[in-house]
């Protein structure tokens, strides 16, 4: 068994397919499936169940991915270690965040890191709130940028900022309440577009309009964020979100924002680490500098949010 092997192994075991990962790690799906199957008969058990879809993990399989993540972890932390003695920061850090974050904040702290830190390799995912606080539980990232919500509450995780929500709709739409804000009494029977209830801000939605006693109708369950603001900025639904998932439609001013003040809508945005991981000096490195960017874009107004 060779560390590439584990390698290997929770590359295939993240990906579902034999197919996905040979793509990604350079090699033919021949020998991919000749090194697991040789994998399988050193540990003795097998490890994944085939099937024409793809594959997935046994008993055993899950039992072995918690033990690879973490020796894989482990030899990756010495590497790092080995590397700050020589002076330079030198790994690989996976970072999570939902695409509203993403749009404002990866640009800029991917081009620090890489202008301090050359030698850190940065891989990033973008999803939901909830497949986010997922991928983190389950080792598959080692730092998430992320809104809380309930399962999230159990994460390791920090403050980084408060955000308020806004009705966002077209201008070639009446406008709802007044100028400077609109009370949520204001939008019962507008059509909205929103995410399902799995999702962090349709939770907190929903909760704010019961403890409200408004009811909101919903007329469009979307995951996608660039689909949402397509059929509001078409002027043929409403919808309710934080500025910076449309700041850049609000400076073209393809969309408009009312802030919802009464009650007033926040969410939590926070910073959460895989517990294996926190104390990595690579992942201690783009903490700080998420940190740090955060606080410069709310300062300057690029972000709407209290610290």
């Amino acid at each position: 068994m060779e560390l590439l092997d584990l390698r290997y192994f929770v590359s295939i075991a993240e990906t579902g397919s034999f197919t996905k990962s040979a793509l990604q790690n350079n090699i033919a799906q021949s020998a991919l499936s000749r090194r697991v199957r040789d994998l399988e008969a050193d540990v003795g058990v097998a490890l994944f169940y085939r099937n024409g879809r793809g594959v997935l993990l046994t008993e055993a399989g899950e039992t072995f991915l918690a033990r690879a993540r973490t020796i894989l972890a482990d030899v990756e932390g010495l590497r790092q270690e080995m590397g700050r003695t020589a002076g330079v920061l030198d790994g690989t850090v996976t970072l999570a965040v939902p695409p509203s974050v993403g749009l404002i904040l990866l640009a800029p702290l991917l081009s620090q890191i890489r202008a301090d830190h050359p030698r850190i390799r940065m891989r990033v995912l973008e999803g939901f709130s909830g497949h986010v606080a997922e991928w983190l539980a389950a080792g598959k990232v080692d730092l998430a940028v992320l809104y809380k919500t309930r399962s999230s509450a159990l994460l390791d995780a920090e403050h980084l900022l408060f955000e308020d929500m806004y009705l966002i709709s077209s201008p070639q739409v009446a406008r709802i309440g007044q100028d400077d804000g609109v009370q949520l009494a204001d939008i019962a029977g507008v059509e909205l577009a929103l995410p399902g209830p799995p999702h962090g801000l349709r939770i907190m939605v929903d909760e704010a309009s019961a403890r409200a006693q408004v009811p909101l109708t919903v007329a469009m369950e979307l995951e996608t964020l660039p689909t949402i603001c397509d059929l509001v900025a078409a002027g043929t639904i409403r919808t309710i979100l934080p500025l910076t998932a449309v700041q850049h439609d609000l400076t073209s001013g393809r969309l408009i924002a009312q802030k919802i003040i009464d009650p007033i809508i926040s969410r939590e945005l926070i910073l959460a680490h895989a517990p294996h991981r926190a104390a990595a000096p690579v992942t201690k490195a783009v903490v700080r500098l998420i940190r740090s960017h955060i606080n410069r874009l709310v300062r300057s107004g690029l972000w709407v949010g209290r610290i």
